[in-house]
C-alpha cells in the first residue's frame, strides 16, 4: 500500500537478491572469479566473471568482498575441476527459520539475519516445504525448523554440504563451463560499496600476511601488526564488533612442515583447555595456505591493569591465573610461557562470576582475566632455535626443557612483578646467570609487602623443580593467605 502524499511504499519490502554462488577456479594457469555454473543450467543466460588473477590468494580475496558487496550467497574454491577445497558463506545468508508466528497467525519462512518473511502458511507440512524450496532457491547454508513453542525441532543444510564437497576425496559432478558465455560483470552501485573500500586505512596491514588470512577467514578486513618479529607473527583484527588478536607463521616459514606441525599442534592443545575461563578463547584455526590461529584478546593488558588497582586486586587475579596454570598442568601443559605481555584483563557487568571472573567489591564491575598462546610463540621458536631469554623463564627453560612445576615458576615470576611493578632479576644485566643461581631481589625489599609473600613467591620460584609448590592453585592458596585474604578455590 502507498501513502498518496508522499508516494512512499508503506508494508512492501523487496526481497532480497536472488543470486549465484560464486566460484573460484583455476583455468589456464590463472585463477578465475566468476558465478558458478551447473550442467543443469542454461549456459545462454551467460555467467558474470568477475575477475582474473594471477594466484589463488588474489582470486579469493577479491572473491569474498563481491561476496558481501553484491549478496551472493556463498564462494567455492576449487583446487581441481571437480574436487572443492574451500566453501565459504555470507552471513547474511547463513541461516534460515521456520517458525510460527503468532502475530500473523500462521507458519512463516524467515531469514534470520534481517527476519524476511519469505513465505508463510496456515500449515505445517506446507511450511516445512516452502523452507526447503526458499533453502534451495536462494542458496541459504541451512533452514531451521521449530516447533510451535519455538524449540528447534530439525534443520536442513544446503545441498553443498549434504554432499560433503569439501571433504577431502568427493568429486562433485558439475558442467565444463564454456568460456564463451562468460562476461563481465556490472560495476557495483556506489550505494553497494563496503565500509573496508571505502575505509582510507584499508590499506594498513595489506601485506602477504594480510592477503592469506583474508583468502580463507571472510571475517578479517583489517589488520594491525602488534609484533612481527621472530616465526609468529601477532596482530589485531575488528571481530564481531569487538576486537580479536591473529597469531600467524611468519611467511617465510609457511613451508617448514616442521614448523606447521609444531604451530599446530601448540593449538590443540591450547584448545584443549579453551573452556578454561582464564584461558583465551579461539575463535577460528587454519593450516591452508598459511597457519594461524584467531582468538579473543580484552583491550587492556595486564600492565595497564596493573596501574589502577589495590593490592587486593591484584592477589584476585593471581587467583584466577593459579586456577589456569593448575588446569594446565593436568593437561600436562608445562611450557605456558606465562608472562605479563601474554595476559590481558576485561570488565564486564554480568552478575554471575565464572571460573576467572574477578570482583573487587559487591558493586564494582567483575573482571576476567584471559591468558593467551600458552607455549605456542615459544614452541616455534625453539624450533629454529630463535627463541629469546625471558625474566620470567624457569632454569630448565634456558635448557629449552620443562617440568611439572615449570608453570608455578612463571606464576610465581608474574606474581613478582604484578606485586612490586618491577621485573624479576632487574638488578643483573646477565639475568640468565641470576636464574639460574636464583640471585633474585625479595618482594618486601621492594614494595610494602609481608616477608612471607617473598618467602611463597620464592618457593615457587625456586630453581629446583622438586622444591616448589605442585601447582598454580597451591602456591596462590599460600600467598592469599599471607594478606588474610579468604580465599575459595
Amino acid at each position: 500500500m502507498a501513502d498518496e502524499t508522499t508516494g512512499v511504499q508503506v508494508g512492501g519490502v523487496e526481497p532480497p537478491p536472488c543470486k549465484r554462488p560464486l566460484e573460484a577456479i583455476e583455468r589456464d594457469g590463472e585463477w578465475v572469479v566468476r558465478e558458478y555454473y551447473q550442467q543443469t543450467e542454461n549456459a545462454k543466460t551467460g555467467v558474470a566473471t568477475f575477475g582474473t588473477y594471477d594466484s589463488r590468494i588474489d582470486a579469493m580475496r577479491d572473491g569474498q568482498r563481491v561476496l558481501k558487496r553484491r549478496r551472493h550467497p556463498c564462494l567455492l574454491r576449487w583446487d581441481t575441476e571437480r574436487s572443492v577445497g574451500g566453501l565459504y558463506w555470507n552471513p547474511t545468508f547463513e541461516t534460515l527459520a521456520v517458525e510460527y508466528s503468532a502475530l500473523l497467525n500462521s507458519w512463516v519462512v524467515t531469514a534470520r539475519d534481517d527476519h524476511f518473511v519469505f513465505q508463510s502458511s496456515t500449515s505445517t507440512e506446507s511450511a516445512y516445504q516452502l523452507g526447503k524450496l526458499v533453502l534451495e532457491e536462494y542458496d541459504f547454508k541451512t533452514v531451521e525448523f521449530y516447533t510451535r513453542d519455538g524449540q528447534v525441532e530439525t534443520e536442513r543444510e544446503h545441498r553443498f554440504l549434504r554432499h560433503d564437497i569439501v571433504k577431502s576425496g568427493v568429486r562433485f559432478e558439475r558442467g565444463q563451463l564454456p568460456t564463451s558465455v562468460e562476461h563481465p560483470a556490472p560495476p557495483p552501485d556506489e550505494s553497494e560499496r563496503t565500509e573496508s573500500e571505502s575505509d582510507d586505512d584499508t590499506g594498513e596491514g595489506a601485506t602477504e600476511v594480510m592477503n592469506t588470512l583474508a583468502s580463507v577467514i571472510p571475517d578479517i578486513t583489517k589488520l594491525v601488526a602488534l609484533d612481527v618479529d621472530g616465526p609468529v607473527y601477532r596482530y589485531r583484527t575488528p571481530w564481531d564488533g569487538d576486537q580479536a588478536h591473529v597469531l600467524i607463521l611468519n611467511p617465510e616459514h609457511q613451508d617448514h612442515r616442521t614448523l606447521r606441525h609444531v604451530f599446530g599442534d601448540a593449538v590443540e592443545l591450547w584448545q584443549k583447555l579453551a573452556a578454561h575461563d582464564c584461558v583465551a578463547t579461539i575463535h577460528e584455526t587454519g593450516a591452508d595456505p598459511a597457519t594461524w590461529v584467531v582468538f579473543d584478546a580484552a583491550d587492556t593488558t595486564l600492565a595497564e591493569f596493573r596501574e589502577n588497582v589495590s593490592t587486593q586486586e591484584q592477589v584476585r587475579v593471581l587467583s584466577a591465573l593459579g586456577s589456569a596454570v593448575t588446569a594446565a598442568q593436568r593437561r600436562g601443559i608445562h611450557r605456558t610461557d606465562l608472562e605479563p605481555g601474554r595476559i590481558r584483563v576485561g570488565t564486564t557487568d554480568s552478575p554471575d562470576a565464572g571460573q576467572g571472573s574477578l570482583r573487587s567489591d559487591g558493586s564494582d564491575p567483575e573482571l576476567s582475566v584471559s591468558v593467551s598462546g600458552l607455549g605456542l610463540q615459544r614452541r616455534v621458536s625453539e624450533t629454529v632455535n630463535q627463541y629469546d631469554a625471558s625474566r620470567y623463564m624457569a632454569p630448565e627453560q634456558l635448557r629449552q626443557e620443562a617440568t611439572t612445576t615449570t608453570p608455578v615458576y612463571r606464576l610465581g615470576a608474574v606474581a613478582y612483578w604484578l606485586l612490586t611493578g618491577t621485573e624479576p632479576f632487574h638488578r643483573r644485566q646477565d639475568f640468565t646467570t641470576a636464574v639460574r643461581h636464583a640471585d633474585l631481589t625479595p618482594p618486601h625489599e621492594l614494595a610494602q609487602l609481608p616477608s612471607s609473600v617473598s618467602d611463597c613467591i620464592g618457593k615457587a620460584m625456586h630453581s629446583e623443580p622438586g622444591a616448589r609448590y605442585h601447582t598454580g592453585t597451591a602456591f596462590v592458596r599460600a600467598l592469599v593467605d599471607q594478606f588474610g585474604t579468604s580465599h575459595d578455590r
